[in-house]
């Protein structure tokens, strides 16, 4: 998903990611030559560019959950404009009278309908519960706590994903003044 909506706020990302190696170089450069008030001005620098990168990250993010839904929104329209010219259809074949009688069966089937896909779930929740000794409780399929736990779990991993590459560029500049020194 990388259209012009988000190709600006992805170039940034990645302008502001080349910034803040060049302030940590300037930091260590800094600190190489015993520089106090250049070392203090880089690690200002490298924090605010580092704020406004998180800022832009954060912002993508909500752009490309507002495509995604726009996207729904544009199929859930095709639907509704299809069921119209389908409804239509029928009402121009059969004229206004059948349209209520053709209204009410599918009303009545689809009531049926799901009314059978409720006993095909009950069937299935209580097989499965009965071959593989799991609780027949007739619960959510995906609960709330589900998702909420998945996505609590991949934005830990995304926060040790990133303090495992910081800690690495702790290291290098640490190595790298352990070399100077």
């Amino acid at each position: 998903m990388c259209g012009p909506k988000v190709a600006g706020p992805i170039h940034q990302i990645k302008k502001l990611k080349k910034q803040e190696d060049v302030y940590i170089a300037a930091g260590r450069e800094a600190r190489r030559v015993g520089a106090p008030q250049q070392l203090e001005l880089a690690k200002k620098a490298l924090k605010t560019t580092m704020a406004q990168r998180r800022r832009l990250d954060q912002q993508l993010l909500t752009l490309k959950i507002a495509v995604q839904m726009k996207e729904q929104s544009e199929t859930h329209a095709e639907f509704a404009k299809a069921l119209t010219g389908v409804s239509k259809t029928i009402a121009d074949m059969f004229g206004s009278a059948d349209l209520v009688k053709t209204q009410k069966d599918f009303e009545m089937a689809m009531a049926k309908a799901q009314s059978m896909e409720q006993r095909v779930d009950l069937f299935l929740t209580s097989a499965s519960g009965g071959m593989f000794g799991e609780s027949v409780d007739g619960g959510e399929i995906v609960s709330d706590d589900e998702i909420d736990r998945l996505v609590e779990a991949e934005a830990a991993q995304a926060e040790r994903s990133a303090d495992v590459e910081i800690d690495k560029g702790l290291k290098a500049i640490q190595d790298e003044l352990a070399k100077d020194q």
